[in-house]
């Protein structure tokens, strides 16, 4: 697959797909890093110690990055 075919791909996607694909792409170019490899293990240690959203959290938090359609 070509990069111009990539692009094409990404330009008929809609902008779910888009966000899904900026925050994958954000993960490739992060994820050998030390220091983000870090934030990950403390962020998953974190929940594993309960740190997590409730339902209603969550449904607050989907509200509004709809709203701010993200």
């Amino acid at each position: 697959m070509t990069v111009a075919e990539i692009k094409n791909g990404i330009e008929q996607s809609s902008p779910e797909e888009r966000a899904y694909l900026a925050a994958f792409i954000k993960h490739l170019a992060r994820k050998d890093d030390p220091a983000y490899q870090t934030e990950l293990a403390r962020l998953n240690d974190e929940i594993d110690r309960g740190g997590k959203f409730s339902l209603a959290q969550t449904k607050r938090l989907h509200e509004t990055l709809k709203a701010e359609g993200l």
